[in-house]
């Protein structure tokens, strides 16, 4: 009866020595597969709060970094992270949040993806990516794919984002919209809105200029009206004219620079003048090809309707490629 009882007992302890074994195995495997980054502090004022903890702690040279830990910089912090020695890394400016959500590696694939939460990034990814491998930036305003590529990345209050692209190509989605980013370009979002135009940019003042446009003027003499056509050329379309004192911002300028787009009946047209000014501020008029056309769908919407079909629309061409 006795050996009996020792059999059973030493059964149960190996079938629990298995499952133990079984559970380490399939959470090392899984430990296997995450790896983590180096952080680097580049100016004194950094911080990481590990995952599932609740105090951060100061980082004054450099540490290890993993999924869940989120890295806080103050108004004088600068740090990088390094995913991989070739290259791949991350700057991160003064007053930022940025919180690592995966990182993955198996064989030749590898999937990165992070959140900026406020503030700015530089990113550098010269891993080629594989079949399977993925780079993503996450903000409150759209998520970002990168391959190949050099660019930045950045959050303001109320989660407007910001992305420009250096170097390579990115992709940028908002609102079930997905749009391709090429090198010397960018584009923008805010929080549960589509993207912007992808436009050409080299800095977050001159894709705001673009996007938002500038101030600016046009004066005339007498009381003269201005023709306002369907795209800068006087071979397009006339769509109706507007005061000199109505006009307050331009959104655009053509390649030869003396016709401006402007805000007109819920669209945009564009007026010529040799006297038109812009405040000094503007870093920049969004420039476009002389071929281009308006969406003249847009005028029916006010005013007297216009039929698009009567206005003999040439044919469009894409934004100016400089």
């Amino acid at each position: 009866m006795s050996l009996t009882i020792d059999k059973r007992l030493r059964t149960k302890r190996w079938m629990l020595a298995w499952a133990v074994i079984l559970v380490f195995g399939a959470n090392y495997t899984a430990a296997q597969n995450e790896f983590a980054a180096s952080l680097e502090v580049l100016n004194a004022g950094v911080e990481v709060q590990r995952a599932n903890t609740v105090n951060p702690i100061v980082v004054n040279v450099e540490a290890i970094v993993g999924v869940g830990d989120v890295i806080r910089t103050d108004g004088t912090g600068q740090a990088r992270i390094t995913f991989f020695a070739d290259g791949t890394d991350t700057t991160i400016s003064p007053n930022s949040e940025y919180r690592i959500l995966e990182l993955q590696t198996e064989s030749d694939d590898f999937r990165v993806t992070v959140e900026l939460v406020a503030g700015e990034t530089a990113n550098r990814l010269n891993r080629v990516l594989g079949a399977n491998s993925s780079y993503e930036v996450e903000t409150p305003a759209m998520t970002l794919a990168a391959r190949g590529t050099n660019f930045s990345v950045r959050v303001a209050g109320g989660g407007r984002s910001w992305m420009l692209v250096r170097e390579g190509m990115a992709s940028a989605g908002a609102q079930d919209e997905n749009a391709e980013v090429p090198a010397e370009f960018g584009v923008r979002s805010d929080r549960n809105r589509p993207l912007s135009d992808v436009v050409r940019a080299s800095s977050y003042a001159e894709l705001d200029a673009a996007l938002d446009g500038c101030e600016a003027g046009v004066t005339m003499i007498d009381d003269v009206r201005l023709n306002v056509r369907l795209g800068p050329s006087l071979e397009q379309p006339r769509v109706g004219t507007i005061a000199p004192d109505e006009i307050f911002r331009f959104f655009g300028v053509n390649t030869t620079g003396d016709w401006y787009r402007i805000n007109y009946r819920s669209g945009f047209g564009w007026v010529l003048s040799t006297t038109a000014e812009v405040v000094p501020d503007c870093a920049g008029l969004r420039v476009f090809e002389d071929g281009v056309t308006e969406d003249p769908l847009l005028y029916s919407q006010v005013g007297d309707p216009i039929d698009p079909d009567t206005l003999g629309i040439p044919e469009a061409t894409p934004e100016a490629q400089q």
